[in-house]
């Protein structure tokens, strides 16, 4: 009499489900262009150098990080409840990939066609927010001149992105995502155990 495994109580039997990876993916890339954008409006009018300073990450990097892992819980669920790391790997990071090159194509046709005016809106206004923040905490000059030239540098290339520049920053977000994926992947790896039977 020999032990083995059955291999129907093991939960190992997940399988990528490309399918809703990808309807995944796309509804966080339109949810993180939105709020891409929603950053974008709420700055050029806000008067707080800290709101101006940390709304991004708020919201892009805040909000993008608890609704990816809402979304990875929601794929494991469609997989019985159970996956391994590799398979929440793959299914995870291929929805934060085409959320990612949704949300950056989509926004780069936006502030660079449909609204081009607003990004130039947005970086003036913060240099503007930033200056007056700078000169009432008494902040040397040569740190306001020195800021001022950093920011002037992101007016003058509002509008001359290439597309290499753009393939660029999208494969270093990518590589970002990447490492979000492998956190992910890992809170939210779940195995069930083996049941040993005994065979004949």
């Amino acid at each position: 009499m020999a032990d083995s495994i059955n291999q129907s109580n093991i939960g190992f039997d997940a399988v990528i489900d490309k399918k809703k990876s990808i309807i995944y993916g796309v509804i966080l890339g339109i949810i993180s262009f939105v709020l891409g954008l929603v950053v974008l409006f709420v700055v050029k009018d806000l008067n707080s150098f800290w709101g101006v300073m940390s709304m991004s990450f708020v919201v892009n990097t805040g909000l993008f990080v608890v609704i990816s892992a809402l979304f990875a819980f929601s794929l494991r669920k469609a997989n019985g409840g159970y996956w391994n790391f590799s398979i929440a790997l793959k299914s995870i990071f291929m929805m934060l990939a085409i959320s990612t090159i949704i949300s950056t194509i989509g926004t780069q046709l936006y502030v660079n066609f449909i609204n081009p005016t607003l990004q130039e809106k947005v970086v003036t206004h913060t240099i503007n927010v930033t200056i007056e923040y700078m000169e009432k905490n008494n902040v040397p000059d040569e740190v306001i001149d020195s800021k001022i030239a950093e920011l002037e540098k992101q007016v003058d290339s509002i509008g001359k992105i290439t597309l290499g520049q753009v393939f660029k920053g999208l494969a270093i977000t990518l590589m970002f995502q990447f490492v979000f994926a492998l956190l992910l992947s890992a809170l939210t790896k779940r195995e069930k155990l083996a049941i040993r039977q005994d065979a004949n």
